[in-house]
């Protein structure tokens, strides 16, 4: 197929080119450095379950590659599986034109049993030779050109670490001659000694002597996983702090620009403070992807799978179901996507049910705030990490009843190679980093800024001229001098907040605040719970709305923010605190355990086919979010907690 390029020279001729290979191994990363564009790098089998495409010009050849789901053989056994076969054997008329098979060094004589499957294909194939240095290094040490003369095949050395060997890849891919190098069924063949050497047991088989034995090898999970939520929340701190004080110097430069009116008070609190309050949660966010993929590209969660599987078994999931669970600690939709690398359809759809109880990281920003706002430093890690925990509780116990109940019966089977324990590369980690920040700044760039302004306009409006009168005489009849001026900001402060009480927003909140009052939630979190239901990124930025339009000084400490100040300083009308951290702790776990996502239901309807499972999934989010929030705050107020 070929094109004229917009200048109207050189026809270019268009190539379609499959990455084909085994899991793990390294079909992402060579992706990455053949197109320059970013993927998310995994090192665990089971992420990659849909086929993404890059291209790239090489002189006059467009190579549009494709990057298919590992496979073990021709011969699927999961959906992941099925994109791949399907798309190899041409569904739907795009059959690809050449093979680029990837083959991990460090585990070839598998690799090749692949390889002898692929020519039956007929298909032109470039081999892609990858981590010839984890294989030395293994033990394993490979002879790169007698192998090529074994294959008779043409065969490129790549490094996916330094992208070493990945220009003379790319032209090889774009100048072998299609007609002439139609690979031919080979006989399955084995892997000559003098190709490859075993000189002495594994590095990796020493290191999962220790990390899969049955008793250190859970302590060491649990210590990485709690080791990662101290971390989160520690290290980010003086970086929030930084985007806060620049949040703060941005505000006060826009108010002083633009006089008191509904302008300034839009572009203040409603932009600036609702959309900055949720970009302060950035480093936090960055830390947590930064860490679970640094424990991806180490081969750590491969691991993990091995050890919870005889748990998952027990609530009648597999270990498989930890790959898409996993996920969806990043974002349930992947991980709802990546299901179908599960074989037993009951086991799916039971992984799909409890994948949204995951925490996310939109829900990461609601624990920051309301943790930094009520507990200590020392104390909030560890809750933090029980948070992420009771959604893993939780989904184990429904999908135990499911699997006892409407989805009884079959059942996977956990049949996984362990990839070698490697170095994380820091290109790869903060790449993928990179990937996630950016899609929550979208996110804070559009529909976050949509409902800001929405949000404020329902706090702001309507402004009853009988209000501004009131205070406007007051502050008129206040002394002159420091303690005026004291008296008027304290005015200032009493107006907002009077305004915000008979906002239009404040009516609805006040209306829907009976159902939500036995968990202790004032007007104001109410409407947080509800604007929070299409995304629960919005939840975050109606606060930081809703408390700087009731505004109070923010605390002159730097680690401060104005929200968290203005949480722990909210009063009812009465004079009461609005906020303590029992309410705290109550809303926290109705946000763990709360369908919130508008997107995530979608995924639930396209994976399933049916209205019934995203309903479903709803209904019993909701409901047991309601009931967990109502019983710690009932049951704390009876301990005598919150007074």
């Amino acid at each position: 197929m070929t094109g004229a390029n917009a200048g109207g020279g050189t026809a270019v001729a268009l190539r379609r080119v499959a990455l084909v290979g085994r899991a793990n191994a390294g079909k992402t990363s060579l992706l990455m450095h053949l197109t320059g564009s970013l993927q998310r790098p995994v090192n665990f089998p089971g992420t990659s379950v849909e086929r993404t495409e890059s291209s790239v010009r090489c002189g006059d050849v467009q190579l549009q590659i494709g990057d298919l789901p590992g496979i073990a053989s021709l011969t699927p056994h999961s959906r992941d599986e099925q994109v791949t076969v399907q798309s190899l054997r041409g569904a739907g008329g795009l059959a690809p034109e050449l093979l680029c098979v990837v083959l991990d060094a460090s585990r070839l004589p598998v690799e090749l049993r692949l390889l002898h499957e692929l020519r039956s294909l007929r298909l032109p194939m470039v081999v892609a030779l990858t981590k010839v240095d984890v294989a030395a290094a293994e033990g394993y040490p490979v002879d790169v050109e007698r192998l090529q003369q074994a294959l008779g095949l043409p065969l490129v050395s790549v490094n996916g670490a330094s992208g070493a060997g990945i220009d003379d890849l790319r032209c090889r891919l774009a100048d072998l001659d299609l007609a002439a190098a139609v690979a031919e069924v080979a006989a399955p063949g084995h892997v000559p000694g003098p190709i490859v050497r075993t000189l002495a047991r594994s590095r990796t088989d020493r290191i999962d002597a220790f990390l899969l034995h049955p008793v250190l090898g859970p302590l060491v999970l649990l210590l990485v996983l709690g080791g990662m939520f101290q971390l989160v929340f520690t290290v980010a701190s003086p970086f929030m702090a930084w985007i806060e004080g620049a949040q703060e110097v941005v505000g006060d430069h826009v108010g002083s620009l633009v006089a008191a009116s509904a302008v300034r008070s839009f572009l203040v609190d409603g932009l600036v403070n609702g959309v900055g309050s949720s970009l302060v949660f950035v480093p936090q966010i960055a830390l947590l992807v930064a860490f679970v993929t640094c424990v991806e590209a180490s081969g750590y969660m491969a691991r993990a799978v091995v050890l919870l599987d005889r748990v998952l078994r027990k609530v009648g999931l597999s270990g498989k179901s930890f790959v898409p669970l996993t996920g969806s600690f990043a974002c349930a939709i992947p991980g709802i996507v990546a299901s179908r690398i599960l074989d037993d359809e009951r086991d799916r759809l039971a992984t799909i049910a409890v994948a949204p109880l995951m925490s996310c990281s939109a829900r990461l920003p609601v624990y920051v705030v309301l943790l930094a706002a009520f507990f200590p430093p020392q104390q909030a890690g560890l809750l933090l990490f029980l948070l992420y925990g009771l959604g893993v509780v939780a989904a184990a116990v429904v999908a135990m009843l499911l699997r006892r109940t409407v989805l009884r019966g079959g059942g996977s089977f956990l049949t996984m190679e362990l990839p070698v324990y490697q170095r994380p590369r820091l290109g790869l980690i903060g790449a993928h980093t990179w990937l996630a920040v950016r899609g929550f700044l979208r996110t804070a760039g559009t529909v976050i800024v949509v409902a800001t302004v929405v949000v404020w306009a329902l706090g702001y409006f309507p402004r009853p001229a009988a209000i501004h009168e009131r205070f406007e005489a007051a502050r008129a009849a206040a002394p002159a001098g420091a303690d005026g001026d004291a008296a008027r900001e304290r005015l200032d402060a009493e107006e907002a907040a009077a305004y915000l009480e008979q906002s239009l927003l404040a009516d609805a909140g006040r209306a829907l605040q009976p159902v939500f009052a036995p968990a202790g939630f004032d007007w104001r979190l109410t409407v947080g719970v509800l604007a929070a239901f299409p995304a629960r990124e919005l939840v975050i930025p109606t606060l930081g709305t809703l408390y700087s339009l009731g505004s109070v000084e923010a605390s002159s400490d730097a680690a401060d923010t104005r929200l968290l100040e203005s949480l722990r300083s909210a009063r009812a009308t009465d004079g009461k605190p609005t906020m303590n951290g029992l309410v705290a702790l109550a809303m926290m776990a109705f946000f763990a355990l709360c369908s919130q996502c508008a997107g995530t239901l979608a995924a639930i309807r396209r994976e399933t086919h049916s209205w019934r499972w995203p309903v479903f999934t709803f209904t019993y989010m909701t409901t047991l979010a309601w009931l967990a929030a109502v019983a710690i705050y009932q049951f704390g107020s009876l301990l005598g907690y919150g007074r």
